[in-house]
């Protein structure tokens, strides 16, 4: 399918993810993440929680920023963060779905739309899911179409020679490994 993102590409990206999080759950998380200074844990945990404060922003129709910070509850195994990323994304996709097109809610870059904000989702997910398995030295390979739509969305000025993943990559200026 090629096309416009829709909100349940964003619960897409979030089912790659977790497929690929998951064998890697009993792994040490406080490698670092790839060609970030974070570490695994931290990655995983930003890439759930700006999903999670997405939806907060796009669900309230917030125009300024919110001090809120969405963190990893203590206790929580791997696993159990793992079993957050595609519910966080089913969130944000049905408050994606209800919102009409001339809603807009504050992002850092300036005011987002809902599709917006599933792009932004997508990325996310995708590029620091990848970020993770890099640390840990595992391949990351979402689909292809649902890269193509993000890339053409989010970077449609990006160069669109070889696989959209690698588009992707390179537009968040990531490693292609």
């Amino acid at each position: 399918m090629t096309g416009a993102l829709m909100p349940d590409d964003v619960v897409a990206a979030a089912a790659a993810a977790e497929a690929a999080l998951r064998p890697v759950a009993s792994r040490d998380w406080s490698v670092r993440a790839g060609p970030l200074d974070w570490d695994v844990e931290q990655t995983v945990t930003h890439m759930i929680g700006a999903t999670a404060k997405y939806t907060l922003y796009l669900a309230s129709r917030c125009e300024h920023f919110i001090g809120l910070s969405v963190t990893r509850w203590p206790d929580a195994t791997n696993e159990e963060v793992i079993d957050s990323v595609v519910p966080v994304a089913t969130g944000l996709a049905a408050v994606a779905a209800a919102t009409p097109p001339g809603v807009r809610a504050y992002h850092v870059t300036g005011p987002s739309t809902a599709a917006g904000y599933v792009g932004r989702a997508c990325v996310e997910l995708l590029v620091h899911t990848d970020d993770a398995l890099s640390g840990l030295g595992v391949a990351f390979a979402p689909p292809a179409d649902l890269c193509q739509r993000v890339l053409a969305q989010q970077f449609p000025s990006a160069a669109r020679s070889g696989s959209a993943w690698h588009g992707l990559l390179a537009a968040n200026r990531r490693p292609i490994r």
